[in-house]
């Protein structure tokens, strides 16, 4: 338990009533013999220990409580709490809180629940005997940890169990939530609690409880029973324990009904619904848990406000067959006032809802033969009522009887005749069974044929809604609301495999193509009709074409390269309406290009844009550059312009994009084409280079030192300069000019000699000569 915030919260809830009333003046002796057995089916009753808190004025934690006329639904009985039992009557508006001191918890329950820390335990301790092989006890729990809509139900819950074993054996708690071994705690059955947990084991859950509850908790269980299984004339120990959980807060308590611990007759569960007897079946009734032999059997049909009639009674009777439904009570007569009883409802199944149906397919061919989805007709069979179930389907009615050679493919079976009847056992739980007629039969095919008609898109693609055939099918067969789907073959339609998504696309190579669309209803398939995707022809334009507009050239023009005609539209981005437009200026155009076809008497306009990208060019101005070193012949050629250009040297042809070329010394002429078709340009180009040596004998041989290869007005070499070895400067020259190895009219002396060529962009080239007399 753990500590928790309290919102008061006046609310209005209908009156309850009186509350119920405790007494501490019973001993423990007589609270478990007197009060919660008062049977002479048990014997050798004796408590053996008790434990309470040690509350000041003689209260106690455990005592007898009446319903004192109030809703309580155990009219007294033994209460036991982890509290007051004075705190234990209602109203409910106060928080039960109590402890006492030394109060502490207890082994046995914390080994047997697999938890820890209990204290504030009450426990009451008794042997006794039972004369049958079944005991059983009604009990309520109830607890202030259970709060409505507070995710603490979720969390915390005090602990309580009710433990028995045989004379030296070891514990078993039955004090568990039916058909399980869960421990019934606050947090193991309660409704859902929003923001907190799902409910769990809700249907044991009674109610959160007002403030004029007959008791002073928050919450309850409905009545529960703890039954275990026992065996006759053997000793047996009984430990009911119920505590705190962690600490002292938010008391707990058990309320065990008054007389109801007893030993039970066991006519075992109700024979109704699936557990209901065959149609003629005679049932023998018996008792299932006698092992000491009753002195009197007596057996009744239990009757509706009359008087239960006595069916047999005397010593011998362990038995009575029936062959009728009813209500029946046996009653066991142990003798000492030790009576048992139990009744049972039995139903007979009478398969009157069960007749003969027909199940129908479509039929593409109308031979009568088809695919039948026999589990489709299960619910019809059975009229959707879950006491029956289809077990299989045969082909004959023998097999059907001895369950044999059951039809495997029931989800696509191939009848072999027209109108076929298989049959089908139609079986409950206990294994009634009924055999029934299944009539195969087909739909007569509608004669029809619908057509959906899509133009193209850019990427050849066809794309069609199915919604629009599923539009005109329901018009046609006047069938809103049936179920249409469509199969791309008409074997898969019958079948009702690979339907198709609304949404589909084939490419316009594919079409024409057949779709099969089916038609049902819930059970039933009323038609499947093909559906023809066609695609509508669409104006054979190229999507996207560029063109060049030359610098020389006043106006080009842009064409469709279709013909005038009534099934062709035009529609430029310029307004005009013809096939071709001319223009003068660069940018993008586009044109919209309608084509009317008719198909099927109906037509049908399919559009495509074709766009224009103008683009503008122009012959090059051309320049060139030599490239380091001075007198390799490379050159760069550059070409400025708006198109793209490639080049050619010395011939106006092979031309290519490569622009850096290796020249020969001297003259060259450099073409450049533009690639757009804007025509061809060229310029002459000289190739330098210099003399190694030169001799200034006046032999008419090498006399001077000049550049070689170049023009009188070279575009590229501004000036040169030559030094002697010391770095002084001997003769400045222009690139057409020469130096006869004269230094202020005085010849300089053999030697090397520095040079350097200025070019005009401001790059130079370093070199020597030799000067040789």
């Amino acid at each position: 338990m753990k500590f928790f915030q309290f919102l008061l919260i006046l609310i209005f809830y209908p009156v309850f009533g009186q509350n119920i009333s405790v007494q501490t003046n019973f001993t423990p002796q007589e609270l478990i013999e007197d009060i919660l057995m008062d049977s002479g089916c048990i014997s050798n009753v004796n408590v053996t220990n008790a434990v309470s808190g040690n509350f000041s004025g003689g209260d106690l934690s455990y005592g007898y409580f009446t319903n004192n006329n109030s809703s309580f639904p155990f009219a007294n009985g033994v209460v036991m709490s982890t509290g007051r039992l004075s705190n234990v009557p209602g109203p409910n508006t106060s928080l039960s809180d109590d402890d006492a001191p030394n109060w502490v918890g207890d082994n046995d329950l914390e080994q047997v629940l697999n938890v820890q820390g209990t204290v504030n335990a009450s426990i009451i301790e008794f042997d006794f005997t039972p004369n049958a092989n079944q005991i059983q006890f009604n009990y309520i729990f109830a607890s202030e940890e259970y709060q409505e809509n507070d995710p603490n139900t979720c969390r915390y819950s005090d602990v309580f169990a009710f433990l028995i074993k045989p004379q030296g054996g070891t514990y078993s708690n039955i004090a568990v939530v039916p058909g399980t071994n869960t421990p019934v705690q606050v947090t193991t059955v309660h409704p859902a609690i929003p923001g907190g947990c799902e409910a769990e084991n809700e249907a044991y859950f009674d109610r959160f409880n007002p403030t004029n509850a007959a008791i002073n908790f928050n919450g309850q269980t409905k009545t529960l029973t703890a039954t275990a299984d026992v065996i006759p004339n053997t000793s047996y120990h009984i430990k009911l324990i119920i505590a705190d959980e962690k600490n002292y807060r938010y008391d707990s308590a058990v309320f065990l009904e008054g007389g109801s611990f007893n030993i039970g007759a066991n006519l075992g569960e109700d024979l109704v619904g699936e557990n209901g007897l065959c149609p003629g079946e005679v049932y023998s009734l018996s008792s299932q848990n006698t092992a000491n032999t009753p002195q009197t059997y007596s057996w009744y049909a239990v009757q509706e406000n009359a008087p239960d009639i006595l069916l047999a009674s005397g010593p011998n009777e362990a038995n009575y067959s029936i062959n009728q439904a009813g209500r029946y009570k046996l009653v066991l007569d142990y003798g000492n006032a030790c009576i048992a009883e139990d009744e049972i409802e039995v139903e007979y199944i009478d398969f009157k809802e069960i007749n003969n149906q027909t199940l129908l397919a479509c039929d593409t061919d109308d031979d009568g033969l088809s695919i039948f989805n026999l589990e489709s007709s299960i619910g019809v069979i059975t009229n959707n009522n879950t006491l029956y179930k289809v077990q299989a389907f045969y082909t004959s009615p023998l097999n059907a009887e001895n369950k044999s050679n059951p039809i495997t493919t029931t989800i696509n079976f191939e009848n072999t005749l027209k109108n076929q009847v298989i049959f089908a056992r139609v079986e409950t739980a206990r294994g009634c069974y009924h055999i029934c007629e299944l009539r195969l039969e087909t739909t007569e095919n509608p004669k029809t044929k619908i057509n959906l008609i899509n133009c193209p898109d850019t990427e050849g693609f066809v794309r069609y809604n199915l919604v629009d055939a599923t539009t005109q099918i329901e018009s046609m067969f006047n069938a809103p609301g049936k179920r249409i789907n469509y199969y791309q073959t008409a074997e898969d339609a019958l079948k009702g495999e690979n339907s198709l998504p609304i949404n589909i696309q084939f490419n316009a190579e594919e079409l024409p193509l057949i779709l099969f669309a089916k038609i049902e209803n819930a059970t039933t398939c009323i038609g499947i009709i093909e559906v023809e995707l066609l695609a509508a022809p669409q104006p054979k334009i190229k999507a996207y074409e560029e063109i060049v507009l030359c610098e020389a050239v006043d106006e080009i023009t842009l064409t469709t390269k279709l013909k005038p005609s009534n099934s062709y539209r035009f529609l430029w981005s310029t307004g005009e309406t013809t096939p071709q437009i001319k223009i003068q200026e660069i940018g993008e155009y586009w044109v919209e290009v309608s084509q009317t076809t008719s198909i099927q008497e109906e037509e049908f306009i399919c559009k495509k844009i074709k766009e224009f990208k103008v683009i503008p060019s122009s012959l090059p101005r051309l320049s060139y550059e030599l490239l380091p070193p001075f007198g390799s012949g490379r050159i760069a050629i550059k070409a400025s312009g708006t198109g793209s250009y490639a080049f050619a040297i010395d011939q106006n042809q092979d031309f290519s994009t490569q622009s850096a070329y290796t020249l020969s010394l001297g003259e060259h002429i450099i073409y450049a084409r533009d690639l757009y078709g804007c025509g061809t340009a060229s310029i002459k180009v000289n190739i330098p280079g210099f003399m190694a040596f030169f001799t200034p004998n006046q032999d008419g041989v090498n006399d001077v030192w000049r550049l070689q290869g170049i023009s009188r007005q070279d575009p590229n070499i501004e000036y040169v300069l030559i030094y002697d070895r010391y770095g002084k400067l001997i003769h400045q020259m222009n690139p057409y000019q020469y130096w006869d190895g004269n230094y202020n009219g005085k010849p300089m002396p053999s030697n090397d000699y520095w040079f350097i060529i200025r070019f005009k962009n401001s790059r130079s080239f370093k070199g020597h000569l030799t000067l040789k007399r």
